[in-house]
């Protein structure tokens, strides 16, 4: 199967620019070079996964084992960042029941969907995780499920009220 790094190079870029961080900055808290990061951000294709890559993702904080699930197009997109603790806010953007953050908090991230429901605006956002601690078969059952869930929802075939 054939590794997807441009999905890497996608992934890695995110994740550098949530952090705020420079490719100077990431270089250097990685102890590599710059251009090293370019090379990756640009997608070169490499034989194998390098231990200054991991030490890369290690600094954005991505879990063990992402960068081979990406790579293998189990996972799209870098893994979410998961928040220390857990604060309530007086901003309804972010004021979320503790349960729903909560569960946004645990398992990879696996995909995300803003669905428009009416010309009112209303929308509805979903977003999909995998278990704790899920297998790597766990996580391609998951996406498969999802998948089908996914053509529903952009044929349409969501109801609303």
């Amino acid at each position: 199967m054939e590794e997807n790094w441009n999905a890497l190079a996608a992934a890695l870029k995110a994740s550098r620019l949530a952090m705020g961080l420079s490719q100077e900055e990431l270089a250097e808290r990685s102890d590599t070079s710059r251009s090293t990061i370019q090379n990756l951000e640009r997608g070169r294709q490499h034989r194998r996964i390098s231990r200054k890559t991991h030490e890369i993702t290690g600094v954005l904080g991505w879990p063990d084992g992402y960068i081979e699930r990406l790579l293998a197009g189990e996972v799209d997109g870098p893994p979410a960042r998961r928040q220390k603790s857990v604060e309530r806010s007086d901003d309804p953007r972010t004021d979320l029941p503790l349960a729903v953050t909560e569960e946004l908090a645990t398992g990879d991230l696996l995909d995300t969907r803003v669905v428009e429901l009416d010309t009112s605006g209303a929308r509805m956002v979903v977003v999909v995780r995998a278990g704790e601690g899920a297998s790597q078969d766990d996580v391609r059952q998951a996406l498969e499920a999802w998948r089908r869930v996914a053509r529903n929802l952009q044929a349409g075939d969501v109801e609303a009220g």
